[in-house]
C-alpha cells in the first residue's frame, strides 16, 4: 500500500513539474550558458568550481554564463516543500542553459523534456565505481525499487558522461543504462587538484598543519569507510587496533554516516577529503572510490573489508579488490596494521590498479571537459 501511494504521489508530482517546465520553455530562450547542478551538496563543489574556472579561462569564456546551483534535500517536510521551489529555480536556468551539468541524480534533468540541442553531461561524484550502483543495484536492498526508478526517469537524458578509465566506461554504462557511445575518458577535475595543480591543495595543507600541529608528530592513518544504507560502522575495532603511540589516527566518514565517532579523531570538514590524503601516509578504504584518488597520489592504499561477503550480497561490487590488490586487502584491522608496522608495500601492485582506472593520470582534465563544454554552445 505504502508503494502504491509513493507512485501516486510521484506520478502528480512529475505532471506538475511537467505543465510548470512547458510553460517555462515557452518563455525563455537558450543562451550561451552552462548549468550546473547538484543535490550532493549545500556549497559549491570543487568539480564545478575547477569547472566553472576552466571555462571562462579563455577569451571565447568570457561570453558564456555559468550558473552553479547546489542543494541537499532536506530531511524535514517543511525543508522538501521548500526543496520544491528549488526545483522550479532549476528548471528556468535549465531552460535557459545550452549545456547542463550533473554530478548525481538530478529530478529535473532526467525526469523532464528539454528543449532541443540541450547537451546534458554527467561528471558522477566519484572518481570510478568500486560498489555498484544506479541500474546495476536496482531492486537490491541499497538500491531504488524498479517502479520509482521508472516513474522518475532515472539517469535518463546524458548526452555525455566521463570518466577516468576505458573499463570504467562498462560500469557507468550498465549504471546509468546508457549507451556505452556517450561515455568519454575525459576525466575528473578533481584529479587535477589532487595533483597539485596551481599548488591550491598545497597551500590548504599548510592551513591543515598549522591549524593541527600534533599532525607533524607521527604519521597518520587516514580511514574513508564508505557509506552504507541504515547502518553504522563498528569504529572502535579501527580505533583499538592502531597503536595512538606511534601513529595519529583520522576518521573521516561519508556526510550521511551516522556513526559517533570521538571528536580526537575527526578533523574540520573545511578541509576536504583530497586535502586530508595530502597529509595522510596511509589510507585505509573499502569500497569507496576514494581509493582512486589516493592510487593517483601513490600512497599506501589499503582495503578493511570486513563485512565482503554481506556487502557483496547486499550491493554487490564491479572490483574484485581480493584479487586485484590483494597484498593489502583484509577483513581485519589488526591484519592491516601488521602490514603497516612491517614497512613493506606492494608498490606494484597499486601501480597496476592506477594504470588500470585512472588512465587520465595528468593535470588536464578540468581542461579538457571544458573544451568539450566549449564545443557544444
Amino acid at each position: 500500500m505504502k508503494n502504491v501511494l509513493l507512485g501516486i504521489i510521484l506520478h502528480i508530482a512529475k505532471f506538475g513539474m511537467e505543465i510548470i517546465y512547458f510553460f517555462i520553455k515557452l518563455f525563455t530562450k537558450q543562451k550561451n550558458k552552462v548549468t550546473m547542478l547538484s543535490r550532493q551538496t549545500d556549497s559549491i563543489n570543487l568539480d564545478f568550481r575547477l569547472l566553472r574556472d576552466e571555462i571562462k579561462k579563455c577569451e571565447e569564456g568570457e561570453n558564456i554564463e555559468v550558473k552553479i546551483l547546489c542543494k541537499k534535500i532536506p530531511k524535514n517536510i517543511w525543508g522538501r516543500i521548500k526543496y520544491c521551489f528549488f526545483i522550479i529555480k532549476n528548471m528556468y536556468h535549465i531552460a535557459e542553459s545550452k549545456v547542463c551539468v550533473v554530478d548525481g541524480y538530478n529530478i529535473p534533468i532526467s525526469a523532464l523534456k528539454h528543449k532541443k540541442g540541450l547537451e546534458i553531461i554527467q561528471i558522477w561524484h566519484a572518481m570510478g565505481a568500486i560498489k555498484k550502483f544506479g541500474f546495476q543495484v536496482i531492486g537490491r536492498k541499497e538500491g531504488s525499487t524498479t517502479k520509482i526508478a521508472r516513474i522518475m526517469k532515472m539517469h535518463a537524458n546524458y548526452t555525455c558522461v566521463t570518466c577516468t578509465s576505458e573499463i570504467t566506461r562498462k560500469f557507468y554504462s550498465e549504471a546509468f543504462r546508457t549507451d556505452i557511445n556517450k561515455i568519454k575518458v575525459l576525466g575528473m577535475p578533481r584529479l587535477d587538484y589532487v595533483l597539485g595543480k596551481n599548488n591550491e591543495i598545497d597551500k590548504k595543507v599548510e592551513e591543515l598543519l598549522k591549524q593541527y600541529p600534533e599532525l607533524k608528530r607521527k604519521p597518520i592513518i587516514l580511514y574513508v569507510p564508505t557509506f552504507r544504507k541504515k547502518e553504522t560502522i563498528d569504529i572502535d575495532k579501527v580505533i583499538n587496533a592502531v597503536d595512538e603511540e606511534k601513529y595519529n589516527l583520522i576518521i573521516r566518514l561519508h556526510p550521511l554516516d551516522e556513526t559517533k565517532v570521538d571528536k580526537k579523531y575527526i578533523i574540520d570538514k573545511e578541509y576536504s577529503t583530497y586535502d586530508l590524503l595530502k597529509v595522510a601516509d596511509f589510507i585505509v578504504t573499502d569500497y569507496s572510490a576514494i581509493a582512486f584518488e589516493t592510487a593517483a597520489l601513490n600512497k599506501p592504499l589499503y582495503f578493511y573489508l570486513y563485512d565482503i561477503r554481506k556487502y557483496s550480497r547486499k550491493r554487490g561490487v564491479n572490483i574484485d579488490l581480493e584479487t586485484e590488490m590483494k597484498d593489502c586487502t583484509r577483513t581485519s584491522f589488526d591484519e592491516i596494521m601488521k602490514i603497516i608496522n612491517s614497512g613493506e608495500y606492494n608498490y606494484e601492485e597499486l601501480r597496476k590498479f592506477r594504470e588500470k582506472y585512472v588512465e587520465t593520470f595528468d593535470t588536464d582534465n578540468t581542461k579538457r571537459i571544458a573544451d568539450y563544454i566549449r564545443e557544444k554552445i
